[in-house]
């Protein structure tokens, strides 16, 4: 949620910065530098622990879902799960009975809520 946060500001600030009659004739590197209101900053590398995931992608979460527990897949998100990154995949079985299942991305388990 937060970096849909600070990506929304981000935008916003791009988007308020090209719109200035001052970026006219200006590349958007200078411009962006010279922004007083736009602050590019990276996030702390302490919660970066994208580079020791065993589940990278939403598609491999899906395959890992379906290999534990049957059903058509409905939708899939990224999700924090258990303090870990991970994903979240809505299944339908044949039955009708719609179940979500949770992989964790850095050890790679997967549990039915």
């Amino acid at each position: 949620m937060q970096r849909m946060l600070k990506l929304s500001a981000t935008l916003l600030g791009l988007i308020l910065v090209m719109s200035s009659p001052s970026f006219a004739g200006t590349s958007l590197v200078s411009a962006l530098s010279s922004s007083a209101r736009l602050q590019l900053v990276p996030g702390p590398k302490n919660n970066r622990q994208d580079n020791n995931l065993v589940v990278t992608s939403s598609q491999q979460a899906i395959q890992m879902a379906k290999r534990s527990y049957s059903g058509k897949v409905l939708k899939v998100q990224s999700a924090n799960i258990n303090g870990h990154p991970g994903y979240r995949v809505k299944l339908l079985t044949n039955d009708g009975v719609i179940f979500y299942v949770s992989i964790d991305a850095s050890n790679g388990s997967v549990t039915r809520n």
